[in-house]
């Protein structure tokens, strides 16, 4: 399975290809596993496990926290530049295998979250849950990045860097932002659930048909998108879909291109008009929160259905990291600019927080992420200290207009 899905991708590989590389019948395949899927999970968790199994016994024995956390990193980064299509399936291919296999993905990141706060021991517990969580999608981001571009033993040689990213936020400043007031995102309208491009003018085909693609894919995913489905929907000939895009990726990316430009359009003024950097980022992430709050149909196309098995989708969202980690590090003061590796680790952190809260249900509450995602942005290049006195400075000045508001228990992390 390994082998195959590496070479051809998850998708092409079949039960005949597996067991004719594995010199088995397919009386064999069968008695072990129903399904290719099934198999597929099996291998998944075989690699997991390894990978798991080897960072305990590297971290064995250290009683220092932060020294058991870097023989963990750099054995985690070991694993990925020897094992490179291990990697790659663990990583890479479990996009293309389904709902199952991304859910199994995140609970793997679970794991990886409890290794993280064992190694630290008494010093985690003055780390918030979602600053380990973007911790641990942070570093996960930078192992897809190095397989996806053929480099995997880059990361080996990355390891020091990478634990001084993950160091630059284990700062006890942190836990200054626990209940920090923020504002709420107003209440959520039907039109910005089920129309989210507004009041399409008669005879804009394209905008219906963006629109119509919005609006399936939100509520029966992207997997059940066809085009008579979105013609139908949209109320086009196929004519006039095939005269816009070529195919339902196109559409789709289409929509996710319109959508964030929207989010993006609406942050960017609170970022160009404030006095410094990280008064900036902290505003514009501030209002993309509510942006996302008030927004669920890019909220959820974004950050659900971009793990679609299609390999067009998940480019888009690597894509769109890069183009957000340059922004950031374009932005920063010149005698302070991060470097591409600390910033794209920075912003996959903060897909991975934000990604949690749209997953687990609770889009709505986004907007009191907004210190935690800023402090993420903000702290491998300020020093943890300095970007919470920036964070706390900007809440004070009452940039949030709308009513205080701490985090509801019933939000995870």
């Amino acid at each position: 399975m390994i082998e195959l899905a590496v070479e051809h991708g998850y998708n092409a590989v079949s039960v005949a290809q597996l067991t004719t590389r594995a010199r088995v019948s397919k009386r064999d395949f069968y008695k072990h596993f129903a399904s290719k899927e099934v198999c597929f999970l099996a291998t998944y968790d075989l690699i997991v496990n390894r990978s798991l199994r080897g960072i305990l016994a590297a971290t064995e024995g250290e009683e220092d926290g932060r020294e058991r956390l870097r023989l963990g990193f750099l054995t985690f980064a070991g694993q990925v530049a020897d094992n490179p299509e291990a990697a790659r399936l663990a990583l890479v291919e479990v996009f293309a295998a389904g709902a199952v296999a991304v859910e199994r993905m995140q609970r793997t990141n679970q794991l990886f979250e409890t290794l993280m706060a064992d190694a630290l021991g008494d010093e985690s517990a003055r780390l918030p849950r979602l600053l380990v969580k973007g911790i641990v999608a942070g570093c996960g981001r930078l192992a897809r990045a190095r397989l996806l571009s053929g480099h995997p033993r880059e990361l080996a040689r990355d390891g020091d860097e990478l634990m001084g990213w993950v160091l630059s936020l284990c700062d006890d400043d942190a836990v200054r932002l626990r209940g920090l007031p923020v504002a709420g995102a107003s209440p959520r309208s039907a039109t910005a659930a089920e129309v989210p491009f507004g009041k399409v003018p008669p005879g804009d085909e394209r905008a219906l048909i963006l629109a119509a693609t919005a609006r399936l894919a939100r509520r029966e995913g992207y997997a059940t998108l066809t085009v008579p489905r979105v013609r139908a929907a949209a109320g086009v000939s196929r004519r006039s879909f095939d005269t816009h895009f070529a195919g339902v990726a196109d559409c789709f990316l289409a929509t996710l291109g319109t959508l964030s430009a929207r989010a993006v359009a609406t942050a960017e003024p609170s970022f160009l008009t404030a006095d410094t950097w990280a008064s900036g980022v902290h505003r514009m992430i501030a209002d993309l929160g509510r942006h996302l709050a008030l927004d669920p149909t890019f909220a959820d196309l974004a950050f659900l259905e971009v793990f679609s098995p299609d390999p067009e989708v998940v480019r888009w969202r690597s894509e769109m990291i890069v183009k957000l980690a340059t922004m950031l590090r374009r932005e920063a003061p010149a005698a302070r600019r991060p470097t591409m590796f600390a910033a794209e680790a920075s912003i996959g952190a903060m897909w991975g927080v934000i990604h949690h809260f749209v997953a687990s249900g609770h889009g709505a509450h986004l907007p009191i992420a907004a210190p935690m995602l800023s402090y993420i942005a903000l702290a491998p290049t300020l020093g943890g200290a300095a970007a919470v006195d920036a964070i706390v400075a900007e809440v004070s000045r009452g940039i949030e207009t709308t009513s205080p508001r701490r985090l509801p228990r019933s939000v995870p992390g």
